[in-house]
């Protein structure tokens, strides 16, 4: 059986080229950020955990949709070759084992080739890392292989399962319906597919629905979920959604003198489920980077609406030195002013789960708001719960609702900190709030904590001058809009690395997109080579491959734009209570006028090459 698999592969080899190279691909991706998981646990840099954890779910499931369809592209250009096997003899089970060495072979090559580097290119983000804040200066990434391992285990048996789901259209029939139906495909959904597409549709339209009962970032993450629902739904249901596409689009042009055209579509409608696979993993590429751009646009704007709501000063002291308390002293007794509040930001940690048995998983970096001073009247952070009054009491805390969601805590519970020092704390929550992207998720009064930290900023409300003060090392006097601009911009830079691993994973999509495209055309050499001998011309044979990459780029398109839709409506509801969904305009035309550049490129010029040669 390995013998025949290696035959096998080697004989396919431009069909098991694309696979081959999705595999390296994803390998390095998942084991890369394995890497940043493990040395968020091992380093005691539980910011960095956090940060990876986030993007495996997002990585994991586009990985897992992008390799699965590959490999279920690569096998069923193959059915001729399984149904002739079923016709000589071969078994059910016999075919499946061929598949199975197969994928397995090529596992064996790709995997450690992708894996192996993907655990030391992590390194390369260090540098983003330690300038980000995320972790400390001088923190060696942890490299072990278990992220190799834990990769591999994800991937192989994903591509198994498509694998052998791509071939079991000739493995449950009798050999003559396998070799009646291998040159040509079903354009009917079966009853199972049917039932998962709806499934994954309603769990979509249920997961965009998630802000409306439960709005902040927790929501809108969820919320942001439904786009990759709804497109995993459309792949499960494409061959029929593609084949009533192109069936209109015959109809619309049955009066065209275009051949080409008409043979395009005709195409489009007989191998749906071709189409399905080229059009999904563009419509993927188009989804992601929309998305993600969106959420990360749409906390940097609500938290810019926040901050901008909730002051009531009139001007802002900062100083990345420090104010010193005889300078606090001369703002607060300046002419004008009529209240000051100090404050400084605070790295801690916070239990996240009460449970001893996980070690530091239980616990998750976070910043806190350290205050001093006229607090309710300079923030408002939209208390539902307890007052800011009784902040000034010992051993007290404000606390974020997004913070304690699913802990059952609130008003006259505890919050167990701890500091860089290894100093811990169990503060009383005497207030809850809304506005936790502006403010933060923790604002506790200076004297809690347990030593003197220095004051970063001042919140000065009045019409004192303070010009005075300006010439201190670093030391700037703003207005609230310049303040509230400048801690945002401060903010969305410290999303760099969320950034680059999403243009990794961007990039990993269009790169899968582009191959799947280029093996189903090449796949037609011998379709093309027919065509050229009953006399089709060159021209006529790329004119017909340009309108089925329009058919498809149109598709993807129309596919990626739907699918986002409802989860930037949600994301947009979620962070700053509006409808108008949270569209990064110039990010969305980039990625749509990539789709159309992947399309033309990946689907002409193979096609061009394959019909090269005389009739």
């Amino acid at each position: 059986m390995w013998s025949f698999a290696r035959s096998a592969v080697r004989a396919h080899r431009a069909s098991f080229v694309g696979s081959f190279l999705i595999v390296v691909a994803a390998a390095a991706l998942l084991s890369a950020n394995g890497v940043l998981m493990e040395s968020g646990l091992r380093g005691d840099a539980p910011l960095l955990t956090t940060i990876a954890g986030s993007f495996a779910g997002t990585a994991v499931l586009v990985v897992v949709l992008v390799v699965a369809s590959t490999f279920a592209s690569a096998l069923r250009q193959r059915s001729e070759q399984f149904a002739l096997l079923r016709a000589v003899g071969a078994t059910p089970a016999q075919v499946r084992r061929m598949v199975t060495a197969e994928v397995a072979l090529v596992f064996a090559y790709a995997a450690p080739l992708g894996a192996v580097p993907g655990l030391f290119a992590a390194h390369l983000l260090t540098p983003s890392l330690e300038s980000g804040g995320i972790v400390p200066e001088g923190l060696t990434l942890v490299v072990t292989p278990l992220p190799a391992v834990g990769a591999l285990l994800l991937l192989f048996p994903t591509a198994l399962l498509a694998a052998r789901l791509a071939a079991r259209k000739v493995t449950t029939v009798s050999p003559t319906a396998a070799v009646r139906g291998s040159s040509a495909e079903p354009a009917g959904l079966t009853g199972a597919r049917r039932v998962w597409a709806l499934v994954l549709l309603f769990s979509g339209i249920a997961q965009a629905g998630m802000p409306f009962v439960m709005p902040g970032t927790v929501g809108s993450a969820a919320g942001a979920t439904s786009a990759f629902l709804l497109i995993s739904a459309a792949a499960v249901a494409g061959p029929a959604l593609v084949s009533t596409a192109a069936r209109r689009a015959v109809s619309a042009s049955r009066s065209s003198r275009h051949a080409a055209t008409l043979l395009a579509l005709l195409n489009s409608r007989g191998f749906s489920r071709r189409l399905t696979t080229a059009i999904v993993p563009l419509a993927l590429f188009l989804a992601l980077g929309t998305v993600q751009t969106g959420v990360n646009g749409s906390m940097v704007d609500a938290a810019q609406v926040q901050l901008r709501a909730g002051l009531s000063a009139d001007a802002v002291l900062i100083s990345p030195d420090g104010v010193s308390a005889a300078q606090a002293s001369d703002v607060a007794s300046a002419p004008g002013t009529e209240a000051v509040l100090a404050s400084s930001m605070v790295p801690a940690e916070v239990r996240v789960d009460p449970a001893d048995e996980v070690g530091d998983l239980a616990w998750e970096q976070a910043g806190l708001r350290a205050v001093s001073g006229s607090v309710p009247e300079l923030f408002d952070v939209g208390v539902t719960a307890g007052s800011l009054d009784d902040l000034a009491g010992p051993g007290t805390i404000a606390v974020s609702g997004e913070s304690l969601f699913a802990t059952g805590k609130g008003v006259g519970d505890t919050v167990d900190l701890r500091f860089d020092d290894g100093t811990a704390l169990s503060p009383t929550i005497v207030a809850v709030y809304d506005r936790g992207l502006g403010f933060g998720d923790y604002l506790l009064d200076a004297a809690t904590l347990p030593e003197d930290a220095p004051v970063d900023t001042l919140f000065v409300r009045g019409q004192a001058d303070l010009s005075g003060l300006t010439g201190l090392a670093g030391a700037q006097v703003l207005t609230v809009d310049e303040y509230v601009t400048e801690a945002v911009d401060g903010a969305a830079s410290q999303q760099e690395l969320g950034t680059i691993l999403l243009f990794v994973l961007i990039l990993f999509v269009a790169v899968a997109a582009a191959n799947t495209l280029v093996m189903l055309t090449s796949a037609r050499r011998p379709e093309l080579a027919l065509l050229r001998r009953i006399g089709t011309t060159r021209r006529q044979l790329t004119s017909m491959i340009t309108v089925e990459s329009v058919f498809v780029m149109v598709s993807a398109l129309v596919l990626g734009t739907l699918s986002v839709i409802p989860a930037l409506v949600s994301v947009s509801y979620g962070m700053v209570g509006g409808f108008a969904p949270a569209v990064d305009w110039p990010v969305y035309g980039a990625l749509a006028a990539a789709v159309v550049l992947i399309a033309v490129v990946a689907m002409v010029l193979p096609a061009r090459l394959a019909s090269r040669g005389r009739a």
